[in-house]
């Protein structure tokens, strides 16, 4: 599924988004992350032994909301998740510019992470968007 060119407008703007995911009883559980657009694709970073990796390893199916800060506009995809564990990729910490600038990304820099990373890709397989033109 691609995104329209007036949705990658929107999820290029340094918003947070809420992530659902599935316990093992099947209730949804929710969380707050920044991420990045890539293609018509979106990532995260979060812990490898998050319970958010815990319940997409058993169920990979995700929802992933991001609002506008006056909640006039959103954008809520449904998809499915892949996880790789890495720390050192190039575009690791374009997270932390996108949100925090350059000299904030730099001193996080000099402190790297005790151990990797889960990196989380969501591949869209619904898209509805509320106020987004196009």
């Amino acid at each position: 599924m691609q995104f329209t060119e007036a949705q990658r407008a929107f999820l290029d703007q340094p918003l947070s988004a809420v992530v659902g995911t599935h316990r093992a009883d099947g209730t949804t559980a929710q969380s707050v992350v920044w991420y990045v657009p890539d293609g018509d694709t979106i990532w995260f970073s979060t812990g490898p032994e998050s319970a958010k990796v815990k319940q997409l390893r058993r169920d990979p199916r995700i929802s992933f909301l991001v609002i506008s800060p006056d909640g006039g506009t959103y954008l809520a995809i449904e998809g499915t998740a892949t996880m790789t564990v890495d720390v050192d990729t190039p575009d690791r910490m374009s997270l932390y510019r996108r949100y925090r600038g350059e000299e904030a990304a730099s001193a996080i820099a000099a402190r790297p992470l005790p151990g990797p990373n889960a990196r989380v890709r969501i591949t869209p397989t619904r898209v509805y968007a509320y106020n987004i033109a196009g």
